[in-house]
């Protein structure tokens, strides 16, 4: 760590304005968090680095969206972030040039990709998409995973940049991507809210809040493959008799009455909701 530390400060001076991402491949969030900049810790030093990928994160979401593994495991992990100096500085993600890709997990489909991609532009942190996850591409461990991407050189058998060079499967994916960075554009709370769980005790659903002082959104998880319906306190959002639409157009728009929210959501989908 005094190497980071001195090796972040000549990269600072030389250049203020340069960011720089720490990556430790590892799953423990006192680990991760050691290694982010912004704090010293027991050995006096900070590293420096302005953030680190979220490995703890990682693990998780790739475990309940493409195995179906249980739900609870998010929060659970979120609940690490005290230890972080800036858990809204994370960086974010599915997979990266050193691991297979999610859709090479061995029971991933197109449906619990697009669940992770939700998960991944509505929770705090700083998103990353890996090159190719916007269609759906495969890849085992290194190298395979690095393979090109389909398109862009007169060569190639097909061009994946194009709406036409893509199969049903990978426009419906790359569509859905499209959209929730539309939505997060758009709804300031998901970009720097505060997130608030608000159904965590659920094994195959969850649901949360991103908290601002101009708005809240809450986003609502089923990963079971039937439709679930369910309910939740919504009190401390100061939502009484609010209105709210699905930016997802996945559930029914509502109301929220006597401080509870009652929604039904369709199997392995996801909702985001705001007031109207």
């Amino acid at each position: 760590r005094r190497f980071w530390r001195d090796w972040t400060g000549a990269i600072k001076r030389e250049y203020p304005n340069f960011a720089n991402l720490g990556e430790l491949y590892d799953g423990n969030p006192a680990m991760t968090a050691f290694f982010q900049g912004g704090a010293k810790r027991f050995d006096g030093v900070d590293s420096g680095f302005d953030t680190v990928f979220d490995f703890p994160l990682m693990y998780p979401i790739r475990k309940a969206f493409a195995n179906g593994d249980d739900l609870r495991e998010l929060p659970k992990m979120l609940a690490h972030d005290y230890m972080y100096p800036n858990p809204d500085l994370l960086v974010t993600f599915l997979g990266l040039h050193d691991m297979q890709r999610f859709m090479s997990e061995p029971n991933a489909s197109a449906k619990g990709l697009m669940l992770a991609q939700t998960f991944l532009m509505t929770t705090r942190g700083v998103p990353m998409l890996y090159y190719g996850d916007e269609i759906g591409m495969t890849g085992a461990n290194d190298p395979d995973n690095r393979r090109d991407f389909p398109g862009g050189w007169r060569e190639d058998s097909r061009d994946a940049f194009t709406e036409k060079g893509r199969t049903i499967e990978e426009n419906q994916i790359f569509n859905h991507v499209k959209n929730l960075t539309r939505i997060r554009r758009e709804l300031e709370p998901l970009r720097g809210g505060k997130l608030v769980n608000l159904l965590s005790d659920a094994q195959q659903q969850y649901a949360f809040a991103r908290v601002s002082k101009q708005n809240s959104v809450i986003v609502v998880f089923n990963n079971a493959k039937q439709p679930a319906t369910i309910e939740f306190p919504v009190d401390s959002l100061n939502l009484q008799n609010a209105a709210l639409v699905d930016k997802m157009n996945v559930s029914s728009d509502l109301t929220v009455e006597n401080g509870k929210m009652k929604v039904t959501v369709a199997g392995r989908s996801a909702s985001i909701f705001t007031t109207k």
